[in-house]
């Protein structure tokens, strides 16, 4: 795990010692390309940040006694998540829908609940198409809450299906610039945290499903 976290680090960080080593190295350099050079080491510097955010996530998930939990809305919850991720989607042509019930709480904690719902969210987006959609849902089923997030995305071969929740595991290495191949594993490890069961059903080409069962707060 050390070893594959450094190397994500490390990709980032060596582009961007290139990029700022050009810049120096060229005195005579327009400003249209000094700007891009600028913008892309802005984009790696980025990368760094969300790959550090998600190593966190899993550090508190990994070692940190469990939180005190609260009753938590997922609908609300899910519903933040969606507004934060708007203008992602936007950019990638992808639209967002969404069916959300009310009364749906379970027992734990909102930041948890969130990494959970922004990630599965993201995933849609990331490994969608323009002019594609992701679709989340929350409704209860007797003393359970299910959150369900599926979009019409490249979808996940059947081989790959029990590898996407490992931690830097990409299925379509074309997607990975940008992307830390965390998300997942921080979507397994805060359910497992919250005590949610997560299903994932998937088809290439057609998109993919992902489930989380949630105890309801109080059952």
């Amino acid at each position: 795990f050390f070893s594959a976290a450094s190397h994500e680090l490390k990709t980032p960080l060596a582009s961007i010692r290139l990029l700022a080593d050009s810049i120096l190295q060229n005195e005579t350099m327009d400003q249209v390309t000094l700007r891009d050079f600028v913008s892309d080491i802005g984009t790696e510097a980025d990368r760094l940040t969300r790959i550090t955010e998600h190593l966190l996530a899993l550090t508190r998930l990994d070692s940190l006694p469990a939180a005190e939990t609260f009753p938590v809305d997922v609908s609300a919850v899910t519903r933040r998540a969606l507004s934060m991720l708007a203008p992602v989607a936007d950019a990638a042509g992808v639209a967002l829908g969404s069916n959300l019930k009310d009364k749906c709480v379970v027992q734990g904690t909102e930041d948890d609940l969130y990494q959970i719902c922004f990630n599965l969210l993201e995933n849609g987006i990331k490994y969608n198409r323009p002019g594609g959609r992701v679709m989340a849902d929350v409704y209860r089923d007797g003393d359970q809450v299910l959150l369900e997030v599926s979009d019409t995305g490249v979808g996940i071969p059947e081989e790959d299906m029990p590898k996407v929740f490992n931690r830097f595991y990409r299925v379509d290495k074309s997607h990975s610039s940008g992307g830390t191949g965390l998300g997942l594993s921080i979507v397994k490890h805060g359910a497992a945290y919250l005590g949610a069961q997560v299903e994932l059903h998937s088809e290439p080409g057609h998109g993919s499903t992902f489930t989380l069962t949630f105890p309801k707060a109080g059952a």
